[in-house]
């Protein structure tokens, strides 16, 4: 209601700017202040708008701590894991009161080996638990980027506790009704799972089923974003669909009947797709380019963007918070910003040299544009990107539009499809084995590189200015350059200093071993039994996150001390010598103890286990220390345990 109310007076004080700098020819400056206050209190209010929470039927508002009867549909398929597949399941009902909202729904693989489909109606009778905060320091922020999906509950399927009612004939129904026929049409040729899963991410972005190592390999090389529909691939349909189209333009009415078949075409795509930020992105903004060709206007880039973007964050606000939006407008806004600067370099005559300097200019634009993004959410630099470029972009361009053709043909003369499907297999192969063997040059790729918000911040201001001062060197320009440089170097001292300065003491929820760490001005000291720790993820993430401190590992002891208070850590053989009293007792690896014996003995402020315990003693513990009224912390259900 406030964010409303604000939106009100904001319109009033526009209108009434409006009226009064309406009588000079020169604007004022109130008249654009008025503008964008308006524009933040509108960005404001469809956030709002479009939050669920903020809505009474919102499922959220009516869970409980017990087993509860839910109602709900599976509306999309994501990525699994070695043991388990994963769903988006919109919730129509909580104990028989209607609702909306949608969970994450995790199915063993072993229990449930075959996979559910959208529209499947689910009834189940379970407790809904809440996404599980950030488990470790510097780690990917789960719960946060499931919030920012309207994601705020999980549900892991048990055996007995539900069933499959009916089969609902709704939109996520006939989407992927269809990608499956479409993409099950590549049967026929029996290709390899690796050829099978490239053509399900070119053609219609489906990526779930795609192997870890690919995968890995395609971000090692620096061209990840093959395997995702972006503004390339629908550049490439759009610039396709044009050359097909183009006689219809000598008919009566032709460019509208064109309009119409390239509008229909990219949002029929964009639908089989799946609606992701990338492709809405790209199919909004060529949307835009083609009304404004239509009515004979010119297409400004700049406009087409501004436009794209304002279209799709007025219907999906969220899209702000995606990796791969915040990817796409940054890569394509550096394209159309820089690349009249090269105009130059180019020969005469010579098209296919053009070519491949255009090539390499815009890769290496796009590059500049996404660094501070990719440094910031990825950590790593692919150096060896430019040679993987030159190969990929135009080889997955053609492995795209031959892909399409031969979809067709798969439909209309099967047995030509299997021939001329041979040289598909074959290029992608060759991408594939391509892709590898840059990827093994593993010292290329710089990765583990320390990378804040406020660094990603005075990287894109000295982008800018040295832009700028390429375009136009004088002494402003160069001074802006200068103090940009300058404030880039200060952020970076300023981080380093503040990791530096900070002291801590954390317990993580390491599954495997027990592993603690203890931060100090000098260096970060990690006590652990296990050998392999110096490859364990969260250490080398925390080590990231700090700048890439020294790092010391030492095999831990049953006593730790931490500023002059006894942290007491009892392990698997369940042995403690209570010489002094511990402030914290840490329980790992499922030791057998009498738990209440030794809070009557030890009387502990804190009890925490780690994520070693098996489940069945966290809960009897936890159990024990509600009895006995002492705080109890379990790094699986809570995270990591820090002291201050």
């Amino acid at each position: 209601m406030n964010t409303l109310l604000c939106s009100g007076f904001c319109f009033l004080l526009v209108a009434l700017t409006y009226y009064f700098a309406q009588k000079d020819f020169l604007q004022k400056n109130y008249f654009g202040a008025s503008v964008l206050l308006t524009t933040l209190a509108i960005g404001a209010l469809t956030y709002a708008l479009h939050s669920d929470r903020n809505y009474d039927k919102h499922y959220t508002h009516f869970v409980k701590d017990r087993n509860v009867l839910i109602v709900g549909t599976i509306s999309e398929r994501l990525k699994p894991n070695a043991y388990a597949e994963k769903y988006y399941l919109k919730i129509r009902s909580l104990d028989h009161r209607d609702v909306f909202g949608k969970i994450l729904l995790t199915v063993p693989k072993k229990e449930f080996p075959k996979q559910l489909k959208a529209g499947q109606q689910l009834y189940i009778h379970q407790e809904l638990k809440p996404v599980p905060n950030l488990r470790n320091p510097y780690q990917f922020d789960y719960e946060g980027y499931l919030e920012k999906q309207q994601v705020y509950h999980q549900l892991y399927l048990k055996p007995q506790s539900f069933r499959i009612a009916s089969q609902h004939y709704n939109f996520d129904y006939y989407v992927e009704r269809y990608q499956d026929k479409l993409l099950n049409s590549f049967n026929i040729h029996g290709f390899p799972d690796a050829t099978h899963n490239i053509i399900k991410a070119l053609l219609l972005g489906q990526r779930q089923d795609m192997d870890s190592e690919i995968n890995q390999q395609y971000t090692d090389a620096g061209v990840i974003h093959i395997l995702a529909i972006s503004g390339l691939h629908i550049a490439i349909l759009y610039a396709m669909l044009l050359l097909f189209l183009r006689p219809l333009i000598h008919l009566k009415k032709g460019k509208l009947i064109q309009l119409l078949a390239v509008l229909g075409f990219l949002w029929s795509f964009a639908v089989l797709s799946g609606l992701s930020a990338s492709v809405v992105r790209s199919v909004v903004m060529f949307s835009f380019m083609s009304l404004a060709q239509y009515w004979n206007k010119s297409a400004n880039m700049y406009n087409a963007m501004a436009v794209s973007m304002l279209s799709i964050l007025l219907l999906r606000p969220n899209f702000l918070f995606d990796v791969g939006f915040q990817l796409s407008y940054a890569a394509v806004f550096a394209i159309v910003w820089l690349q009249p600067l090269f105009r130059n370099y180019r020969f005469k005559n010579n098209p296919v040299l053009n070519y491949c300097i255009d090539l390499v200019l815009i890769s290496l634009i796009a590059q500049v544009g996404v660094l501070p993004i990719s440094l910031y959410y990825f950590h790593q630099f692919p150096s060896l990107f430019l040679l993987a470029n030159l190969v990929v972009i135009p080889l997955s361009s053609f492995i795209l539009v031959y892909g399409i053709f031969i979809l067709v043909l798969n439909f209309v003369w099967p047995s030509l499809a299997i021939l001329l499907g041979k040289l598909l297999a074959f290029s992608i192969a060759l991408m594939n084995d391509y892709i590898a063997w840059i990827a093994s040059f593993d010292g290329f790729t710089l990765k583990e590189i320390p990378f804040s918000f406020p660094l990603l911040l005075s990287m894109y201001l000295l982008i800018v200015t040295a832009v700028l001062y390429g375009c136009q060197r004088n002494y402003r320009r160069l001074c802006s350059i200068l103090i940009s440089a300058f404030l880039f170097q200060i952020t970076l001292l300023f981080s380093v200093t503040e990791h530096r300065d900070t002291e801590e003491f954390i317990i993580f929820n390491n599954k495997r071993s027990t592993l603690f760490l203890h931060k100090t001005s000098k260096e970060i000291i990690a006590y652990t039994n296990d050998s392999l720790q110096q490859d364990n993820p969260n250490l080398k993430a925390y080590q990231r996150g700090n700048f890439n401190r020294q790092l010391k590992i030492l095999p831990f002891q049953n006593v730790a001390y931490y500023k002059q208070n006894a942290i007491l850590i009892v392990d698997s053989l369940g042995i403690y010598n209570l010489e002094e009293k511990p402030e914290i007792v840490v329980l790992t690896q499922s030791p057998k103890l009498n738990l209440e014996r030794l809070i009557a003995v030890a009387h502990p402020k804190q009890i925490v286990a780690d994520g070693s315990n098996y489940k069945s003693c966290v809960t009897r513990w936890k159990a024990t220390c509600e009895k006995a009224k002492i705080p109890f912390h379990a790094t699986a259900e809570k995270g990591f345990y820090k002291i201050n």
